[in-house]
């Protein structure tokens, strides 16, 4: 499946058709694939992680330094097949989080973050349609990440409750998704000290100036080339020109 997936990277052309044999069956078969494709592609430039759910389980995966962009870089559409945009809130880590014996709590987390952020994830699949193949195929392929654009950094001594947190995204200035608010900033401390204990577990602890995406606000929505452009109170504005 690795070799797959890093073919497809390569070639440009979708993994397709996909393979029922190959497909990983269980969460640890997945990550040994993001952890191959990072060792062959990398190094990590910044992480991923879903939001804590009220049951099951949480999936995370490692963005290539590559795919780690700022405010106002231009990204070429036919280098992100299946290109979709996701609005995000980002945090960067301002010290080393190595494994910890009992592991970390949310508790540890609060007083370990540099700062904040607005983020745009840009989702990318090696597949011909990510939106069709079994779940844990899309988490093998480094969960649909293609890119990710940082915003400004904003203090995090005092966190902002992220449940009320609103934001909007614009196509050429153009408003077209909104929200006003998403998952409790207790619910982003949780998913981080599970992701520093996961992160770690695999050999790829968080370090000090990593950025974590912690889980999709606004989107995936569909885009076509524009100016892409993110906004919240109190975290700014991010943009990208998408070419």
């Amino acid at each position: 499946m690795t070799a797959l997936l890093l073919d497809s990277r390569r070639t440009g052309k979708p993994a397709d058709p996909l393979d029922p044999a190959l497909v990983p069956t269980t969460a640890e078969a997945a990550y040994a694939i993001q952890n191959e494709t990072v060792a062959a592609l990398g190094p990590v430039g910044a992480w991923k992680v879903t939001p804590m759910p009220a049951e099951g389980p949480l999936f995370a995966s490692p963005i290539l330094k590559a795919g780690v962009y700022q405010d106002g870089a231009t990204l070429k559409a036919a280098d992100l097949p299946g290109i979709a945009i996701e609005v995000e809130v980002a945090v960067t880590i301002g010290q080393d989080l190595p494994g910890k014996p009992g592991g970390y709590a949310p508790d540890d987390i609060k007083p370990a973050l540099a700062s904040i952020h607005i983020a745009i994830e840009v989702l990318a699949t090696r597949y011909k349609d990510r939106k069709a193949v079994p779940q844990l195929a899309g988490i093998a392929d480094l969960q649909s990440s293609g890119a990710v654009i940082v915003g400004p950094a904003v203090s995090a001594a005092d966190l902002p409750e992220f449940g009320q947190q609103a934001m909007a995204l614009a196509y050429d200035g153009v408003e077209i998704k909104t929200t006003p608010g998403n998952a409790s900033t207790e619910n982003v401390l949780a998913s981080l000290a599970w992701l520093a204990n996961h992160a770690a577990a695999r050999g790829l602890p968080l370090t000090a100036g990593t950025v974590v995406i912690t889980g999709a606000r606004i989107g995936p929505a569909d885009v076509s080339p524009s100016k892409v452009s993110a906004e919240a109170p109190g975290l700014g504005s991010v943009s990208f020109n998408l070419v």
